[in-house]
């Protein structure tokens, strides 16, 4: 409407004054415009950014609960994408969201504002955009179903990535490098042949509704002028009409990107979905009742690690009564269930009859040391507070304090990945010195000195 005064001053003889102020209001408008447009999306951006948190930490929280049998079925590159991938599409999503109402409002607002310039020629407009609606729902399906499949191939490859990465050295010792590569190139080009096929039906969709703006400008002042010889395209017609369809151009250049983000999000909102329904291990399964004296006690205890089937049970009817300051040892052979027994009392493992109840703090201490990527000392303290005395005491008791004369750094020296720069030695003590740090009520140590040197063994004993 401004523009419309603005062009009509141009052809008329007005103060000068006002001139100057349609020109003014113009850009005024144009200044308020892209500034609420930028606030807009910062804002969009952050609400995005906290719906990708919350989700990456609900998946986390849920991969920490689900049950052995959901666990099978979810493997670690899925998991990973679900937190790096599928999240992040809810954040790109985020900042179109207002676009599904603001879109067919600006629409309207031009479309009502082009009847009272061009009066029913607009209509001739309208059918065009009609016309292009289906075809754009026809190409958004076919890059949803291709979308599935890229998520598919992506799974597989992260999967074989971490798989090729947890076992470097091994392939490196074998030279089996170039196979590896051809298995890894192989879901690659998978992937790449999804993505492009999924990029040239984006590029149809951005194509078409970037036209749009064009084709139905051309079909309107065409129909325009065809329909009634009084009809004359002026410059003041012609001017605003054309401002009209570039405030169209915004929300139909936003369709296409909001389609295409909504059908992304809707593979992955089906993925988290499945994921978060997934079974938990019951948490109910240990009691923790303080009456009870023993700390820990299983009583008629059968306990499974995934399904109610016979061949997946593995401890039956355990009975289990540890007293206050005992050291208990559970002999047995190579998977007779020793380990097993360690994971029932911590809660890891299906209960299916019987009773678990465990009294005070709990330091579990594992077979395969489980190392952080930090110093000794963090992995130690654990992010406790450091005693000094305390934390000398222990270290010597795990027969620690040599190795950290011999490192250049003693105790501040840094450790890689899975404790990467240890011996298996070094990693069970260090592992079993964090579990004494935490000065809990019950320790559970599943065969502890099983990595260390018999001499070394028979000291921390």
């Amino acid at each position: 409407q401004i523009l419309k005064l603005l062009i009509g001053f141009t052809s008329g003889e007005d103060s000068m004054w006002k001139g100057y102020l349609y020109a003014v209001l113009l850009a005024v408008t144009a200044t308020i415009q892209t500034l609420l447009l930028s606030a807009y999306f910062y804002r969009m951006s952050l609400v995005g950014l906290r719906i990708r948190t919350a989700l990456i930490s609900s998946i986390y929280r849920k991969a920490l609960r689900i049950s052995n049998t959901a666990r099978k079925e979810s493997t670690v590159g899925e998991v990973v994408n679900l937190m790096s991938v599928d999240a992040q599409r809810f954040m790109d999503l985020t900042a179109y969201l207002n676009m599904l109402w603001s879109a067919p409002l600006q629409i309207s607002l031009a479309l009502y504002f082009l009847w009272q310039t061009l009066g029913p020629s607009v209509l001739a407009g309208l059918a065009v955009m009609i016309i292009l609606i289906p075809v754009n729902g026809w190409v958004a399906n076919k890059v949803k179903n291709l979308q599935i499949k890229q998520m598919k191939n992506k799974d597989e490859r992260v999967k074989l990535m971490n798989e090729i990465l947890s076992g470097i050295k091994v392939l490196k010792l074998y030279a089996w490098e170039p196979s590896f590569e051809q298995q890894v190139l192989k879901i690659r080009d998978k992937e790449m042949k999804v993505l492009k096929q999924a990029a040239y039906l984006n590029a149809c969709t951005s194509f078409i509704w970037a036209c749009a703006p064009f084709l139905v400008s051309l079909v309107t002042f065409a129909v325009f002028v065809l329909i009634d010889d009084h009809n004359i395209l002026d410059s003041e017609i012609a001017f605003v009409s054309l401002s009209l369809f570039n405030i169209l151009r915004f929300p139909l250049s936003m369709l296409p990107m909001l389609i295409s983000n909504m059908v992304q999000t809707g593979v992955s909102v089906k993925r988290i979905n499945k994921f978060m329904n997934s079974e938990e291990l019951d948490p109910n399964c240990v009691q923790h009742d303080h009456s009870e004296p023993d700390p820990v006690v299983v009583e008629n205890g059968t306990f499974s690690w995934g399904g109610l089937q016979e061949e997946a049970v593995v401890l039956r009817n355990i009975n289990v009564r540890v007293k206050q300051a005992s050291l208990v040892a559970v002999v047995g052979t190579v998977g007779s269930g020793k380990s097993s027994l360690l994971s029932a009392v911590l809660g890891e493992m299906e209960k299916l009859t019987g009773r678990v109840n465990t009294k005070g703090s709990i330091a579990y201490v594992p077979q395969q040391a489980w190392i952080q990527n930090a110093t000794l000392k963090d992995n130690i303290l654990f992010g406790q507070t450091h005693e000094p005395n305390n934390y000398t005491k222990i270290t010597r008791a795990c027969a620690l304090q040599q190795d950290f004369d011999m490192l250049p750094a003693g105790d501040m020296t840094e450790i890689g990945e899975k404790g990467i720069n240890l011996s298996g030695g070094q990693k069970q003590r260090v592992s079993l010195a964090r579990a004494v740090y935490s000065n809990s009520d019950v320790y559970l140590l599943d065969d502890p000195l099983s990595a260390v040197d018999s001499h070394v063994g028979k000291h921390i004993f």
